[in-house]
């Protein structure tokens, strides 16, 4: 069986040379480089392709990065809130327990 890449949805080339007197090269707007690191080689990488064939590759990938971005959100919430625990023990914890402009001792 042959496998074959269907043509533009909108009706256009990607890349097209037309004799206008001179050679002239129509590239379709959609057509664009896409440039990034590789994930599972970590290599930088640089490739042309149709924008409407990388939506579902983009669509991943910022997906991705939404997860790890809330990950460390909850990972800075968890630390905030740990050393909020500290510091409220500390305040509370005995020989720490007077007001800070009176001096006085503070109410159990």
């Amino acid at each position: 069986m042959d496998i074959r890449i269907a043509d533009c949805p909108l009706g256009a080339k990607c890349e097209e040379i037309r004799m206008e007197g001179t050679p002239v090269l129509h590239r379709c707007p959609w057509y664009v480089e896409i440039r990034g690191v590789d994930a599972n080689t970590g290599k930088e990488t640089a490739d042309w392709g149709c924008a409407i064939a990388w939506l579902p590759a983009l669509m991943i990938n910022a997906a991705n990065e939404s997860r790890k971005g809330a990950a460390a959100t909850e990972s800075f919430r968890n630390e905030m809130a740990r050393q909020g625990r500290k510091t409220r023990e500390a305040m509370l914890a005995p020989g720490h327990r007077t007001l800070p402009h009176g001096g006085a001792e503070a109410c159990e």
